[in-house]
């Protein structure tokens, strides 16, 4: 039982690390709109939206790495 309490609290750290800069991006953005216009907000938006989306490949190598039935 531990075990699998472990795996869920790195599953929900994992995923609030990967979606965390989408979401600060957004409230900057919505405080300061200016941001926008920056030559270099297109490359930086894609790179935390590509961190964000990479969260859904990090879910299956922890189920294998600590799940006990795939051991």
């Amino acid at each position: 039982m531990l075990q699998i309490v472990k795996m869920m609290i790195l599953i929900v750290a994992i995923f609030a690390v990967c979606w965390l800069p989408q979401h600060v991006y957004f409230v900057v953005q919505s405080l300061y709109p200016d941001v926008t216009h920056h030559k270099l907000t297109q490359h930086v938006y894609i790179i935390i939206y590509w961190f964000a989306m990479s969260n859904a490949m990090y879910n299956p190598i922890i189920y294998c790495w600590m799940n006990a039935r795939f051991v």
